[in-house]
């Protein structure tokens, strides 16, 4: 009889050829590179009409700086963080990639071959984290474009001598970790609703109502129930993308600088971590307690 034993590294590669062998990864790659191409001509044009806003020549000088290599490049990959577009698109990603096998009916299938049910969701989850560095670096490639354009235009020259290409990878990885509790929720969302449409919904309804609406009434309610707001996913998000740019600085309009409204990098990654594991860790118990045959 033969051995029908899949190895945890066959079952990851197995997982990478289905989630990137599907088109909805390459249309979301696609419209996100869209939106961030037109986001930043949006930014070109409005910078090339004069002075947008009548804006201090400071702040206009500012502004020419974020869109000028090498500083162009780390404020595109704010683009993607977990608490803006990023979070969104992971939502759509890991809820139809996770959810669509149990319309399918592949999940009892693949579960009789003796492949264990916690690597079975590790693998998706491993394989699902490399699509997340691929939308950052999305976001990279299409700002960095349209910034390397504009740059030579406005100043005659390229500075690719000046790009740290080390710093630079770290902020990728950066941007790729606030993404991953995201991930790591829709994943268990997933795995409890079954359903493609309930996952997504509810993940994008969390990150687009309940988490910023909830920041922005503690933001508005206190100084002291703002401090809260820093503990949510999003905040978080903020509290590390900080590092790689201050494109996104944290504007909540009360007289508060940001160190008051944001953690430091370092505990916003523990947390973000932490955030990550409990909703894994709650995916693959209940996974690990489910009827897949029903």
């Amino acid at each position: 009889m033969l051995n029908t034993r899949v190895s945890f590294t066959q079952l990851i590669a197995i997982e990478q050829r289905k989630l990137f062998g599907r088109a909805l990864l390459w249309v979301e790659l696609g419209t996100l590179a869209l939106l961030v191409t037109l986001a930043h001509v949006a930014l070109v044009i409005t910078l090339q009409k004069g002075n947008p806003g009548q804006l201090p020549p400071e702040a206009v000088a500012e502004f020419r700086r974020m869109l000028q290599w090498p500083q162009a490049l780390d404020n595109a990959l704010s683009f993607a963080n977990g608490g803006e577009l990023g979070g969104m698109l992971v939502a759509i990603l890991v809820g139809a990639f996770v959810a669509q096998e149990y319309t399918w009916h592949t999940v009892h299938s693949w579960l009789s071959r003796g492949i264990s049910r916690s690597h079975y969701l590790l693998a998706k989850f491993m394989v699902i984290s490399m699509a997340l560095l691929l939308i950052v670096l999305t976001t990279l490639a299409a700002g960095g474009a349209v910034t390397a354009v504009f740059t030579y235009v406005d100043t005659g020259t390229l500075p690719l001598s000046a790009v740290n290409g080390p710093r630079l990878l770290l902020n990728v990885l950066r941007v790729t970790f606030t993404l991953l509790p995201y991930a790591a929720l829709t994943l268990l969302l997933a795995v409890v609703s079954r359903s493609t449409m309930v996952a997504i919904g509810v993940a994008l309804g969390y990150s687009l109502l309940v988490e910023n609406l909830l920041v922005e009434m503690l933001v508005l309610l206190s100084p002291t129930a703002a401090r809260v707001a820093r503990f949510f996913p999003t905040m978080l998000a903020k509290s590390i993308v900080r590092l790689v740019s201050r494109a996104g600085e944290v504007n909540v309009g009360l007289n508060m600088p940001t160190e008051t409204l944001l953690l430091s990098p370092n505990t916003a990654a523990f947390i973000l971590a932490g955030y990550t594991l409990l909703f894994l860790t709650a995916a693959i118990w209940w996974f690990r307690q489910q009827d897949v045959t029903v």
